[in-house]
């Protein structure tokens, strides 16, 4: 869940992004995984599902390599549109007091306006081992 004032735009990166609407600071805290907001799904779970549901969750969502289970946004939430770059303003921190599942922080000054970005290889394990033509 972002804990900082986002909105959702045309992206320069793929289809829609999510954007700032003020200036964040370095180490702030951008987005957290809330229990019971977050949807959580096992790998079984996952693999159950039809063609079209896994490539939704595959595309929203990741693998996480600290609890081993599918992570993903519900339907409305801003996450859903969080890109990947190799130049990320966004960084994990896993911090068990804050969250179960790692944390997002600004790894530097972010300016209202700015697409928030995420290097999927920090936290994805199937973008890590497959690496995906569009995640290079």
């Amino acid at each position: 869940m972002y804990k900082v004032p986002v909105e959702i735009a045309n992206s320069n990166i793929e289809g829609k992004g999510v954007f700032a609407t003020q200036n964040i600071a370095k180490d702030a805290l951008v987005w957290v995984f809330v229990a019971g907001h977050d949807i959580t799904m096992t790998v079984d779970e996952h693999e159950a599902l039809s063609t079209s549901e896994k490539e939704l969750i595959d595309k929203t969502g990741y693998l996480s390599p600290w609890s081993n289970l599918w992570i993903f946004p519900p339907q409305g939430d801003p996450a859903q549109y969080t890109n990947h770059s190799n130049k990320n303003n966004l960084t994990v921190v896993y911090d068990e007091s804050v969250s179960s599942e790692p944390n997002f922080v600004a790894n530097r000054d972010i300016v209202a306006g700015e697409e928030l970005t995420n290097n999927y290889h920090e936290f994805d394990q199937i973008t890590r081992s497959k690496r995906p033509a569009w995640s290079k």
